[in-house]
């Protein structure tokens, strides 16, 4: 399974608050595309955002470098249920539990663990909040050159 793949399962095993509304990029790609919203909220999307590298480590016959993997997950809820109408409670609660969900988890063949970097509130048009929470994922390349 990708990185992306795991860590959909998870949110879905985790954080039964999401009702098993949990996607790829591609969905949210579609979406983005049409400007529409999901049908169903909350529903988070997965999206991998990037690679950091980091100094390489010099090894002979072989090519290794530290790299932060980054992802992100677009978290979308609707501003006008009345739970919400309330407070931003219900909100602060799913990015918990999204939070909770990943950080400090060790998954697949990298080395390091989630690491929750920050929640930013992205768009709050048409009745829906939507947040971008932010992780990295320590790792390193390891390539023999030929």
């Amino acid at each position: 399974m990708s990185d992306v793949d795991l860590i959909i399962q998870r949110l879905k095993d985790r954080v039964p608050g999401l009702g098993q509304r949990v996607a790829g990029a591609a969905e949210f790609a579609a979406l983005a595309a049409t400007g529409k919203r999901p049908q169903s909220m909350p529903a988070a999307h997965v999206v991998p955002t990037g690679i950091v590298g980091k100094p390489m480590q010099p090894q002979m016959g072989m090519y290794i470098q530290k790299v932060e993997r980054l992802f992100s997950i677009i978290l979308s809820l609707r501003a006008a249920d009345a739970a919400a109408a309330r407070s931003l409670t219900p909100a602060a609660d799913m990015i918990e539990a999204v939070i909770g969900a990943l950080v400090g988890w060790e998954f697949g063949a990298r080395i390091g663990v989630m690491i929750f970097q920050r929640s930013t509130l992205v768009d709050a048009g048409q009745g829906v909040l939507t947040y971008e929470i932010s992780f990295s994922l320590s790792d390193q390349l390891r390539i023999i050159p030929t």
